[in-house]
């Protein structure tokens, strides 16, 4: 899963259409033999990607899942807050069957935020974010990263470079949870505003 450093890619440096079926399954095909290369198979994918939480730490998020894979099951694959070096992605279910609400957060902070549509194994973002989809991948060991692929200005669709991947995710906080304190008000008031509209939730379905 070749993923972006969280603040490296503006909107204008990228196309805003989708890639396409086919340029998905070729990332994802370019992800798994990296993964299953001998150079990187112990850890995936280089770096310090190896899993260091321990089963008391990824209990509240696997039962989180579980219980909301018995209501929307495409959704439960991608649930969780996921870190990388140079940022975080947060996603979150929502009240609407096939919606998910995603956070974006960079280095600041600075958040974005975006209602998001599955189809097909993928999620694909909208808003200050369109034109990026996110991919749940499984290693040949059995790790769970997320990728972002989008479509460059080049017009040729990759995953987001940089700090490559996005790992073991936590449990979702609210938006008034986050760390938001050094961010632009008008920033935390919208994001909080548009989350809650999107009947985005932190809770377990009823």
């Amino acid at each position: 899963m070749t993923i972006i450093t969280i603040g490296s890619l503006s909107v204008s440096a990228q196309s805003q259409r989708y890639p396409t079926n086919v340029e998905i399954q070729q990332i994802i095909r370019e992800f798994q033999q990296r993964a299953s290369s001998p150079a990187y198979s112990r850890e995936c994918c280089g770096g310090t990607e190896a899993d260091t939480r321990t089963a008391a730490q990824r209990q509240p998020l696997e039962s989180f899942v579980k219980v909301w894979s018995r209501v929307d099951p495409t959704v439960s694959p991608f649930l969780g807050w996921w870190t990388n070096n140079d940022g975080d992605i947060g996603v979150y279910p929502s009240n609407v069957r096939g919606r998910v609400c995603v956070i974006r957060a960079s280095l600041g902070p600075s958040y974005k935020f975006s209602v998001a549509s599955i189809s097909r194994g993928k999620i694909s973002l909208s808003g200050d974010l369109t034109g990026r989809v996110l991919l749940n991948q499984r290693t040949p060991i059995g790790n769970t990263f997320l990728l972002v692929a989008y479509v460059g200005s080049d017009n040729t669709a990759r995953a987001e470079p940089g700090s490559d991947i996005y790992t073991y995710p936590q449990l979702p906080q609210a938006p008034t949870k986050l760390p938001l304190s050094k961010t632009n008000p008008q920033e935390i008031s919208r994001v909080i505003r548009e989350f809650n509209a999107a009947g985005c939730t932190v809770s377990l379905p009823k």
